[in-house]
């Protein structure tokens, strides 16, 4: 076999690996302690509750780690270790609001990050143009993601899916937070942003775990400025 054509294999063998790699680190699934989900006024946030086209915020698993929940206009279906979204039509899914390229995020004076239930007009992988609704779009260097596909990305420069974060509801249709599904970027998003988020926040350890209640908030309302594109 001609050199050439040898190291041009070795490379697609490569790329394929790594590509593997990051397809089961992206299916990897983490349980963490409960967070139940209250809203502002600590009535509970219930299956029920959710209406289709809203998006809240709520911290887990850290208390300075975003995440954005949502009832989706169809159906999530499982993917890997992500078993879907929750109740009877799999539309309610949460993920984390950490940008897998850069780590944007929501913060209290801005949010470049946003689920956007009409239509957001993008490029996909192969440059051809796209337009699709219920996406998460990060206006930061603009990447595109599916919440109904556990996270994946459409378009831009994010290599990975968001962490999907798993979620159950309790007898009354309380929704609760339980793990963590995906290449997560909390350990490198708190190193980044720690000192900011202390501050932010109110806390002297940005590593401390979501409480047991875990409040979401409207996102419109999470960030003083959103912004879209």
């Amino acid at each position: 076999m001609e050199r050439r054509r040898f190291n041009s294999l070795c490379t697609a063998l490569l790329a394929g690996a790594a590509s593997s790699a990051r397809l089961t680190a992206a299916m990897e699934s983490v349980p963490y302690p409960q967070s139940k989900l209250v809203y502002d006024d600590e009535s509970p946030v219930t299956l029920a509750s959710l209406e289709a086209g809203k998006a809240f915020i709520f911290s887990y698993p850290y208390v300075t780690t975003p995440c954005f929940l949502m009832r989706l206009d169809k159906p999530a279906q499982a993917r890997g270790d992500w078993p879907g979204g929750i109740d009877t039509d799999q539309t309610v899914v949460a993920f984390s609001a950490i940008c897998s390229h850069k780590m944007s995020h929501p913060a209290k004076p801005i949010s470049h990050i946003a689920y956007r239930p009409k239509a957001v007009t993008f490029y996909d992988k192969s440059g051809q143009k796209q337009e699709q609704q219920g996406v998460i779009s990060c206006c930061s260097e603009r990447s595109v993601y599916d919440p109904s596909t556990g996270g994946k990305v459409l378009s831009g420069p994010a290599p990975v899916p968001l962490a999907a974060i798993t979620l159950q509801a309790d007898n009354n249709g309380q929704i609760i937070a339980t793990g963590s599904v995906g290449p997560d970027q909390y350990d490198r998003f708190l190193e980044k942003f720690g000192f900011r988020l202390a501050m932010e926040h109110g806390v002297t350890d940005v590593r401390t775990r979501s409480h047991n209640i875990s409040i979401a908030t409207p996102a419109e309302l999470y960030s003083k400025q959103q912004v879209l594109c």
